[in-house]
């Protein structure tokens, strides 16, 4: 299955289909603009826009081709966007699991380190570094969920902010908004995972209230009742010993993990919780987890941990976003034109999502293994081989997808003229 002309037809063919199927109900002109981003996006493997216009190989000067699409990308619709992206949320729920649905909570940000002159620039803490420094930049709140045959995760909230906006008011709005989007997608009938940075009780509140099943991992310092008294969480699980073996894979390393669990109650609200303490992922300290799951044997026990385990794939997530696409690299200016051009990365990674989710009954998906060459025959999150295959077909495309648009042509001007 080399590189071949047939090849490169058939990977833009699948790519303009999506980009119809997502336009669907919006003018020519910004149909046209989300069927350039989304191949360009495909073909460049870059969020800058002169990567973008480069592969779209028109036959006009390319500083016209980067003003056409900077204009389009600021200069986008609310109401075209919405309808854009709810065309994607469909395409999103033909290849999700709606009975037995898990969302994936996250925070992430863009280091922003060496800007100056961007829209309210933000001081972030960059995860990515050793030290945990501070830099300019902005946050990105996300919410992914993972798909029904090979739990890709797929994103279906994804918002940039600073709070130095003045239109800011508090993270929480942010989060509240992301579970807000699995409810639309989903109903009430979904699990929440969270990562300890969500350790808080109004989420513990809001989802028990909107009947969502929750697992979070705890911060050390959560204080919890245990038969009536206060016990902080670390205390707790110094004194406990696991006695469930689990044989984990995370971050692609497997791990014996022994695992205990005992019910709690938060103080505040005196809502009864399952807590579940995991063994063997650090030798410092165990991993705290909060559930108001109903665990009454070893394989709900498992199921918990599992379903906490599985978080892993919204960082592989982030992680492909700025690896193969150089998402930090980004050079719009405004804030708006940044969540424009993230929306509609995030619409190319949740096409990728759906073809790797098909990967056993797609030959096309097979084709774009075959092509990022990966050391890895057996990939967890496979968004960083698809994002390599996709674009090592596509170098093979000597012109872009102009052919493949609607564009009207006009007749001659037929107006009478009078020539002096």
């Amino acid at each position: 299955m080399n590189n071949s002309t047939t090849n490169t037809y058939e990977m833009k063919r699948e790519i303009v289909n999506f980009a119809k199927n997502i336009s669907t109900s919006v003018n020519k002109s910004t149909s046209k603009f989300v069927m350039d981003m989304e191949y360009g996006l495909a073909k460049s493997g870059s969020c800058l826009i002169s990567q973008i216009a480069r592969s779209l190989d028109e036959d006009i000067k390319l500083s016209y081709t980067i003003e056409r699409l900077c204009d389009n990308l600021n200069n986008l619709y609310e109401d075209e966007k919405e309808v854009i992206w709810n065309n994607y949320l469909n395409e999103v729920k033909k290849n999700i699991d709606l009975d037995n649905a898990v969302v994936l909570f996250d925070d992430s940000d863009i280091n922003k380190e060496y800007s100056k002159k961007l829209e309210d620039l933000d001081r972030v803490i960059d995860a990515s570094s050793k030290d945990k420094k501070i830099v300019n930049g902005y946050h990105v709140c996300e919410a992914t969920i993972l798909t029904k045959n090979k739990r890709q995760p797929i994103s279906i909230y994804s918002e940039i902010y600073s709070c130095r906006s003045d239109n800011f008011k508090s993270k929480n709005i942010y989060t509240l908004e992301s579970i807000k989007a699995a409810e639309k997608l989903v109903g009430e009938n979904f699990t929440g995972v969270f990562d300890r940075g969500y350790d808080d009780n109004k989420i513990f509140d809001y989802m028990s209230k909107n009947n969502h099943k929750f697992v979070v991992r705890l911060d050390d310092e959560r204080t919890l009742l245990f038969k009536g008294k206060k016990r902080s969480v670390e205390e707790v699980s110094k004194s406990r010993k696991g006695k469930i073996n689990y044989k984990a894979l995370f971050d692609n390393e497997e791990y014996n993990l022994t695992v205990s669990y005992t019910k709690a109650t938060l103080p505040y609200n005196k809502r009864e919780y399952q807590l579940v303490i995991v063994y063997g992922l650090s030798e410092e300290h165990p991993m705290k987890l909060l559930t108001n799951i109903d665990i009454k044997d070893k394989e709900s026990v498992i199921k918990v941990v599992r379903l906490y385990l599985s978080r892993w794939r919204i960082e592989e997530h982030f992680r492909g976003k700025k690896q193969e696409y150089d998402f930090e690299n980004m050079r719009v200016r405004t804030l708006k034109s940044m969540n424009n051009l993230n929306k509609l990365l995030t619409i190319h990674l949740g096409h990728i999502a759906i073809l790797a989710d098909k990967m056993e009954k797609k030959l096309l998906s097979i084709k774009i293994i075959y092509a990022s060459k990966s050391l890895r025959q057996n990939a967890i999150v496979w968004l960083n081989q698809f994002a390599r295959g996709i674009k090592e077909i596509l170098k093979y495309a000597h012109e872009g997808i102009k052919k493949w648009q609607q564009i009207e042509k006009r007749g001659e001007y037929k107006q009478l003229e009078l020539r002096l």
